[in-house]
């Protein structure tokens, strides 16, 4: 299991392609390739985090947890996927172990990521190429307010707990602490 996991992580650590040999060929990002994706990933997990973060908070100080789950259900996905209207940008996901909602579920380069972000004791952003595509890894890091709908369920009232329930009867996404990482966000961004 050990062995498995330091050869994902070598694997995803060096960025590679294949030739038409099939041979990996080693194709390193340069600096300013570097750079530019810092750029552009930050930019749009920024902006994500502030259009669903400002929604969230209107409709919590209104009526609460129980108001902001439909709305999670109804904006979140779409707002994550038009986060960004960059041309350099092919996809934006947020992603976690613990989904909520299963098209957030990690995919498998999704989940060496987060458990590497897990290992630390400060998630920081992580960067990976592949190809003609970088993929940047912003952390999400557990607040005060997540903890509402996120954190132990034994404190939940009841009815929380039965939306929760309805609205996703294969939650996963409760059992945390402050300062936990819940996921990352992920944007997929075209490298010429």
């Amino acid at each position: 299991m050990m062995l498995r996991a330091i050869l994902y992580l070598f694997l995803l650590a060096v960025p590679a392609a294949c030739d038409r040999s099939g041979a990996v060929v080693v194709k390193e990002a340069s600096a300013e390739e570097k750079a530019r994706v810092e750029v552009v990933g930050a930019g749009v997990a920024k902006g994500l985090m502030e259009a669903l973060g400002s929604e969230l908070r209107r409709v919590m100080e209104v009526g609460g947890p129980l108001t902001a789950i439909p709305l999670c259900q109804k904006i979140a996905l779409p707002l994550t996927a038009a986060a960004s209207d960059s041309p350099d940008v092919i996809a934006v996901r947020r992603t976690t172990l613990k989904p909520r909602n299963p098209a957030n579920a990690a995919t498998e380069r999704d989940r060496v990521v987060l458990e590497l972000m897990a290992m630390r004791s400060e998630p920081e952003v992580e960067i990976r190429r592949e190809g003609d595509a970088a993929h940047y890894y912003q952390p999400l890091i557990v607040q005060e307010v997540c903890l509402k709908c996120h954190g132990d369920p034994s404190t939940f009232p009841k009815e929380l707990s039965e939306v929760l329930a309805a609205s996703y009867p294969a939650d996963k996404a409760t059992g945390y602490v402050l300062g936990d990482l819940r996921g990352a966000i992920h944007v997929t961004i075209a490298i010429p």
